[in-house]
């Protein structure tokens, strides 16, 4: 392969013009679109080394866009479609970026390229970032990077640095001609960018499908994917749903691979169990793409050797390269096909068959205590098996040069009792050597974690700039409760979530989920550019009462009784005879041995002293008293857990009025610990029932999932 960039790797003249290329397009239709929408830009006026955004859905779209970006000499900056406006524009900003393609396979106009508005961020590019973006050669692929930062920063990747990672890929058998690649990662990621990469030096099919649509994976499977490209979290999803049905076997199903993210030999198995096809594992940075990759079988958090064409070394504490044959320890080092040389700052073990193990991040997810390293990582894999416990994160805390560092456990609780931090503690001391015991478990509403499942740092909280006010019942309820909490003047400094806590003598466990949904509402921001110092906010008298009653929540104080909502905060339609009729008839068609017991929204979960073939909860799953631990114990075995519950799609980016009134109608109900139904998912596995069945309603915005009991 000799194509020098990104659009002649896809468009070369050896590869068959009438086979399937991308998704359901064939080379010839998608080379055509390509070419047509790379005049269309250079009409527009993009110029070459022009920095232009680039998001939308991980649709066929998508890779059409990037491939007219860098056709027409543009240098596309790879937008993550969940990001919230205010990150957006400030990747913007920081890129020298003042246009957006925007790509919608359902809009009229399949890519539309848009200036930002200027009236949103004022000065959002600077001369001085134009001019800096300037320097980047002709279709430099600009990629949004974070890790563990929660800033996310920019990283510059030529072509040709891209291409070489695919050339890797292709060289090390992992793409091949006949391959067809299924890609169910946000395509903004470097992990997704090098396997595009591998895909098109390779001449293979490229089938890019939205990360969270598991029925649409299971589909492509079955029908011609030979190499599913993932991350950790998103295969556990796929291989216990897989262990659920009675579907014939995927038919060309010959590698999963998974990055960014620790492999442990549980997952290896669980996949080996269902599939009959273990984990391969890869690792690498958005710097150098990925370097090193190793088959299934691997110990816990092993990735295996060099990829061909790239040197691995590893580095003692002055940065000198160790022996390079051997076991040993140190901080990794790459030096790629151009002869560069880059330290990844990650500390990994190597043992006598030159297998690398991640031990973490330096600084960061490796730490001393005494003679002996722990991985965080490490950690987080047991600890995410103990009963009860939904979700894990695990850190470091004291002086990065001390040798005996603390661990802190932040967890999500699927039941408060269940997974009560004395109980988490002591599942990690049977687990677990002694000095890799954490020092602090601490239970948490939701850990925030980027599209690809990494831990991302706790945001800093500040006030919306001027301008921004209070102006629908949702607002006014949650300005009125921050401001009764006295916040306001915080804010306006900023701080984390346990920071304002501690300073207002509140919980941060109570009070997380209030910031999260001012800033879903606009009235906070996490975006240190857009911050500002409003004046007062103003809301009518009515707003009041239910904002002294969530701030009454928040502190932990009886919220009154009698209390008056807005009228338009009435909140979501009751569940009515249609939902009930959608359950019904989903429990008619289940198999269901014994009593059904119903619980309300409200009600109390009976002890356990009888055992019901079904348990059916309308509404309720998002109060603080919810205990699924509690529901699953009601269950006999083989018994039906089914949920309708009202939930909203993303707490932290509430897109609709229904979602907002949805979302602070449970704030001032009491419900300081809510789930969105991916959470509710976790939720229901981490007290050992496995979801069969999960759906939308007709009765927006109510949900309906269907959990067993193994027998």
């Amino acid at each position: 392969m000799t194509a020098r960039d990104l659009w002649q790797a896809f468009s070369r003249a050896d590869l068959d013009p009438d086979a399937l290329a991308l998704g359901d397009l064939t080379r010839r239709t998608a080379v055509v679109r390509v070419t047509e929408l790379a005049e269309r830009l250079r009409a527009q006026g993009v110029r070459p080394a022009e920095t232009v955004g680039l998001q939308g859905p991980n649709q066929p779209e998508w890779v059409l866009g990037l491939l007219a970006l860098t056709a027409a000499g543009a240098c596309p900056l790879l937008l993550p479609a969940d990001s919230p406006p205010a990150e957006t524009r400030r990747l913007l900003r920081t890129a020298g970026a003042r246009r957006t393609l925007v790509a919608d396979p359902d809009g009229t106009d399949w890519a539309v390229l848009s200036a930002q508005d200027a009236g949103a961020d004022r000065g959002l590019v600077g001369d001085a970032d134009s001019e800096a973006a300037a320097h980047h050669a002709p279709g430099t692929v600009l990629l949004a990077s974070s890790g563990s930062t929660g800033t996310p920063k920019v990283v510059a990747r030529s072509q040709g640095s891209v291409l070489d990672e695919g050339v890797r890929y292709h060289r090390a058998g992992l793409a091949r001609p006949a391959d067809s690649v299924l890609l169910p990662l946000p395509l903004s990621h470097a992990y997704a960018l090098g396997w595009l990469a591998g895909a098109l030096v390779a001449g293979a099919h490229v089938d890019p499908v939205p990360p969270r649509a598991v029925g649409a994976v299971h589909a492509r499977l079955r029908q011609r994917a030979t190499v599913l490209v993932t991350v950790p979290g998103l295969a556990r999803v796929l291989a216990r749903r897989r262990a659920l049905t009675d579907d014939a076997p995927y038919p060309a199903l010959r590698r999963v691979m998974a990055g960014a993210g620790y492999v442990d030999a549980g997952l290896d198995a669980l996949w080996a169990r269902t599939l009959g096809v273990g984990v391969s594992r890869n690792f690498g940075s958005s710097e150098t793409g990925a370097v090193l990759w190793g088959e299934p079988g691997l110990p816990s958090g092993a990735v295996g050797h060099p990829m061909p064409g790239v040197r691995v070394d590893l580095l003692d504490p002055d940065g000198a390269p160790l022996p390079g044959a051997g076991a040993a320890q140190g901080e990794l080092a790459v030096v790629l096909e151009d002869g560069s040389t880059h330290r990844l700052h990650d500390l990994a073990d190597r043992d006598e068959h030159g297998v690398h193990r991640i031990l973490g991040r330096a600084r960061l997810g490796v730490v001393r205590r005494g003679a002996r390293w722990v991985s965080t990582m490490e950690v987080e894999s047991v600890l995410r098996a103990a009963p009860g416990v939904a979700d894990v994160s695990v850190t470091a805390t004291g002086p990065d040069d001390s040798d005996d560092q603390g661990l802190t456990v932040e967890y999500v609780p699927a039941d408060a009792e269940l997974a009560a931090p004395r109980l988490v503690q002591a599942y990690a001391r049977a687990e677990l050597a002694a000095y890799k015991v954490p020092d602090s478990f601490q239970p948490r509403y939701r850990l925030r974690r980027s599209a690809v499942g990494k831990a991302q740092a706790a945001p800093v909280y500040r006030l919306a700039r001027a301008g921004a006010r209070p102006d629908t019942p949702a607002e006014q309820v949650l300005a009125a409760a921050l401001t009764e909490l006295g916040l306001p003047p915080l804010l306006a400094d900023g701080g984390t979530a346990a920071d304002l806590a501690r300073t207002a003598g509140l919980r941060a466990e109570e009070l997380s989920p209030v910031l999260d949904t001012a800033c879903a509402l606009g009235l906070l921001v996490t975006d240190a550019d857009s911050a500002g110092a409003p004046g007062a906010w103003a809301y009518p008298p009515d707003a009041v009462p239910a904002g002294r009653a969530l701030a009454a929540r928040v502190r932990g104080e009886a919220a009154g009784e009698g209390l008056r909502l807005p009228a338009a905060l009435a909140g979501p339609p009751p569940p009515d005879a249609g939902l009930r009729a959608a359950v019904e008839e989903l429990l008619a068609e289940a198999a269901v041995d014994g009593p059904l017991l119903e619980i309300g929204d409200g009600d109390v979960p009976p002890s356990a002293d009888a055992e019901y073939g079904a348990c059916v909860v309308l509404g309720g799953v998002h109060g603080p008293a919810a205990r699924l631990g509690s529901l699953a114990a009601l269950l006999r075995p083989k018994g039906l857990l089914v949920v309708a519950d009202t939930f909203v799609a993303d707490p932290l980016a509430l897109a609709d009025a229904t979602s907002r009134v949805t979302a602070v109608r449970w704030l001032v109900d009491g419900h300081l610990h809510w789930w969105t139904p991916q959470e509710l998912r976790a939720g229901l596995e981490a007290v050992g029932l496995r979801v069969e069945e999960s759906h939308g309603t007709e009765h927006a915005p109510y949900t309906i999932l269907a959990a067993r009991k193994p027998s």
